[in-house]
């Protein structure tokens, strides 16, 4: 009798432990069976899946960049990701202590506005007169952001879902003089010299040479689970391997060092 009580309840905690965490991931991702996402963050996040092999299952709910930090407190089960790690948003949410992605920091893009040095101040900036968009929830990084919070009627801000997309289309139709984006993101959308050749891009003295894109979850059980199997995932050799590889040639040549050095050093990976 002893043994068979102490079968079932080996069996129940195999059923207990196979249970799977199930995550809602909001973003401006909506998945298509047909299609593969198109951005590096969507592709690492279901490899991250993958490799947990069924512990963990991604639902996706669209919702604009304001709209998913209170997603992630009214709903225990939410994740965001790619998301810059600031004091702020760590009152709100719990994050991966490894990030999911490296960026080069955050550039100001300006169209026909000659004689702008490379390096420029947002400061100088403003004092220019110049019209800057950004897009409203968005971290770009903490200094960026403070200057941003403290001098809020110097920029055009866009809302919604689709904002940064609209202020790339807005700098295009030359409605702002420039903004505030990944170069990257940017010049992915003007792949010929040609289109680009009215644009400049300045590296922002408020800005380091890179930022991280976490993992953050609701402040719940489940959001505490599903920080730890991220994290998981993430600590992996194999992972981590992929993840480096795949930052390979993103970004500008004279950026991937600085990009692959940080994330060694975010990895604790020793040469």
């Amino acid at each position: 009798m002893h043994y068979a009580i102490l079968a079932v309840l080996l069996l129940v905690s195999v059923f207990v432990k196979s249970e799977p965490i199930y995550v809602d991931i909001i973003s401006d991702y909506s998945p298509d069976s047909r299609k593969a996402p198109a951005d590096l963050g969507t592709q690492l996040l279901l490899q991250l899946e993958h490799t947990l092999q069924g512990k963990l299952v991604l639902t996706f709910m669209p919702a604009s960049r304001k709209r998913e930090w209170r997603e992630l407190v009214r709903n225990p089960k939410a994740c965001l990701y790619n998301k810059v790690k600031t004091p702020k948003r760590e009152t709100m949410a719990l994050f991966t202590p490894y990030p999911l992605m490296s960026f080069p920091a955050n550039r100001l893009i300006l169209k026909d506005q000659p004689n702008i040095p490379d390096t420029i101040s947002l400061g100088t900036i403003v004092r220019m007169g110049l019209n800057i968009g950004v897009s409203e929830g968005r971290s770009y990084g903490l200094e960026i952001d403070n200057f941003i919070a403290s001098n809020q009627s110097a920029f055009w801000v866009a809302q919604g879902n689709q904002s940064a997309y609209r202020l790339r289309t807005m700098l295009s139709q030359g409605k702002l003089d420039g903004i505030i984006e990944y170069s990257s993101v940017f010049i992915t959308e003007h792949p010929s010299a040609q289109a680009l050749n009215r644009y400049s891009f300045h590296a922002i003295e408020e800005a380091g040479l890179t930022i991280f894109g976490y993992i953050a979850c609701a402040k719940s059980d489940e959001g505490r689970k599903a920080i730890g199997l991220f994290q998981s995932a993430l600590e992996r050799p194999d992972l981590q391997q992929a993840i480096l590889i795949a930052h390979t040639g993103l970004f500008f040549e004279q950026e991937e060092p600085f990009i692959l050095r940080s994330l060694h050093k975010a990895y604790n990976i020793q040469h």
